[in-house]
C-alpha cells in the first residue's frame, strides 16, 4: 500500500493521479457497460446522465440534490459518534461541509452520487434524514474499478427500514438508467447494521475480498473489511418490489 499522507502533498503524483484517475474511468465504463443498451455513463461536466426523477423517489423517501439547507443537519449526523461508531472519527463542521461540497460536484458532472435523503412523514414537511446513493469508490479497493451503493442516516430515522428502502432506489438507478452490471457495498467487519441491510438488497458477501482499510491505524478493530456484491441479473431475479 502506497504512503497515501506523502502522495497528497506531493505536486507530480497529483498530475498523475489525476492521469490515472481519467484512464479508470474509461476502464470502468468498459468493465460495467457489458454491452447492454442502455445510456452511457457520462463523465464530463455538462453531460451528465439524467435520471429520471421518479426513480429517486418512493411514497416515503426523495433522493435529490444537496442544498445550504442541509448542512447544518449534515453536520449534526457526522457529529454523532453513534452514527459514527465505524468510521475513523466524527467530522468537524469544516470536513462535513467540504464532503457535501465533493458530493454535489460529483452529482453536477455525472448526474448521479450520494444523493441527500429526505424522509417524507405523512402530513409532515420533508425531513433531512442523510444520503444514500451510488459513488466510485477509490480503485484501490479490491472491487476497483466498480460502482457502491452506500448510506448514512441520522440515529432518529434508524429501525424504519429507510436505509434498505433507499438503497433499493439508488440500485434501481444505477441498473436501470445507467446500465451498470455490478454495483457493490463495502463496510467494516464490524459493522452488524449495514451488513444487515446489504442482505436484505440481495447482495452477497464476497469472503476473497476482504481488506485492511488504509484509513484505520494498525489494530484498530474496524480496520477489517467486507464487500458485498450484486450482479445485475440477481438483481433483475429478485422478487423484491425494487421497482415500487
Amino acid at each position: 500500500m502506497r504512503n497515501r499522507q506523502a502522495e497528497s502533498t506531493d505536486p507530480a503524483f497529483l498530475n498523475e493521479k489525476t492521469a490515472r484517475k481519467q484512464a479508470e474511468r474509461q476502464l470502468l465504463l468498459h468493465a460495467l457497460a457489458g454491452g447492454l443498451e442502455a445510456a452511457p455513463i457520462a463523465w464530463a461536466p455538462g453531460s451528465a446522465t439524467v435520471i429520471a426523477p421518479v426513480l429517486l423517489a418512493s411514497p416515503r423517501l426523495q433522493l435529490r440534490p444537496w442544498t445550504d439547507a442541509d448542512r447544518a443537519p449534515f453536520a449534526a449526523m457526522t457529529a454523532d459518534t453513534e452514527v459514527m461508531r465505524h468510521f475513523p472519527a466524527p467530522l468537524s463542521r469544516a470536513q462535513s461541509d467540504a464532503w457535501i461540497d465533493r458530493m454535489s460536484r460529483k452529482i453536477e458532472e455525472r448526474g448521479w452520487g450520494f444523493w441527500a435523503l429526505d424522509y417524507l412523514a405523512e402530513g409532515a414537511a420533508p425531513q433531512f434524514a442523510g444520503f444514500t446513493g451510488l459513488h466510485i469508490p477509490d480503485p484501490e479497493f479490491p472491487c476497483g474499478p466498480c460502482v457502491e451503493v452506500g448510506w448514512r442516516l441520522a440515529q432518529r430515522f434508524w429501525g424504519l427500514g429507510l436505509a434498505t428502502e433507499a438503497a433499493r432506489l439508488s440500485l434501481r438507478a444505477g441498473f436501470e438508467s445507467l446500465g451498470l452490471q455490478e454495483i457493490v457495498a463495502m463496510t467494516t467487519l464490524r459493522n452488524t447494521r449495514s451488513r444487515a441491510v446489504m442482505q436484505r438488497l440481495g447482495m452477497q458477501e464476497s469472503p476473497a475480498d476482504e481488506f485492511d482499510h488504509w484509513a484505520y491505524p494498525e489494530g484498530n478493530p474496524e480496520r477489517r473489511c467486507c464487500i458485498y456484491r450484486l450482479p445485475r441479473a440477481r438483481w433483475s431475479a429478485d422478487p423484491q418490489p425494487h421497482r415500487s
